[in-house]
């Protein structure tokens, strides 16, 4: 009737009333031992079905249904996984969650302290991050922690110290391999090097504000500044792109 579907509804597992066999670990279990499945109704003892959310490689948890012929796709809900394991799986597996989710978003930056779980979602605008875990403050620009100095200061004094600092070292030769990847560039005024986090061909440097266009590698606009397209990669002037990879965006 109504008011046990609704016990069963707000009921975080529906466990069985009927002794069964698991399917995975093929032992004859009592009846309420057993859960049975919200989505797809497949039946399992308990200890089959934590197992299975504690060792999962992914943030969705697969019924672990398998036979000769078919593999059950449906997933436990949320409310499932929480009731069946510890609290300490239970935030081992959100952490598994957030990390596949931050992995799968491109724009996202992962804080450079070690051991540090803090990230963010960023915007082309955004040239810094203070994670709400560790309280550091980043740099997007160089994608590194360098309080107290800006990014040419940081950027000439990992130059400086490459010879004698291993840490220094990885630093520069990251710098320039990202360069010569295309994933970064000397801004053509200050040559602070920059890493284009996301979104359209235009950045702004954060040192020296030079508007920069990302596919020509040069200045946005020309000596008079915004607007002027006496010079710069004069995008969209007589509707012609600046380059053939421009995204016509700037």
């Amino acid at each position: 009737n109504y008011q046990q579907l609704m016990v069963l509804e707000n009921a975080d597992l529906i466990t069985t009333t009927e002794p069964f066999e698991c399917c995975v670990c093929l032992v004859e279990c009592a009846a309420q031992d057993g859960v049975v499945l919200r989505d797809c109704l497949h039946t399992f003892c308990r200890a089959c079905l934590a197992h299975t959310v504690q060792f999962t490689e992914e943030a969705e948890v697969k019924c672990p249904f398998r036979d000769h012929n078919y593999a059950c796709d449906s997933t436990l809900q949320e409310r499932e996984i929480k009731a069946l394991v510890t609290a300490e799986v239970y935030e081992q597996h959100l952490a598994k969650s957030v990390a596949q989710a931050e992995n799968k978003i491109g724009n996202a930056f992962h804080c450079k302290t070690p051991d540090c779980p803090g990230w963010c979602i960023f915007e082309d605008n955004v040239n810094s991050f203070q994670c709400p875990v560790c309280n550091q403050v980043n740099c997007l620009t160089c994608q590194a922690i360098h309080t107290g100095i800006d990014c040419k200061q940081y950027q000439e004094q990992a130059k400086q110290e490459a010879e004698t600092n291993a840490d220094a070292r990885r630093t520069r030769e990251m710098l320039e391999e990202m360069v010569k990847r295309g994933e970064a560039l000397p801004c053509p005024t200050c040559q602070v090097v920059l890493m284009k986090k996301w979104g359209c061909d235009w950045l702004r440097c954060s040192m020296c504000k030079t508007e920069i266009c990302w596919v020509t590698r040069g200045p946005r606009w020309g000596p008079g500044g915004k607007g002027d397209t006496s010079g710069g990669c004069q995008c969209g002037v007589n509707g012609v792109k600046c380059h053939p990879k421009c995204n016509y965006c700037h």
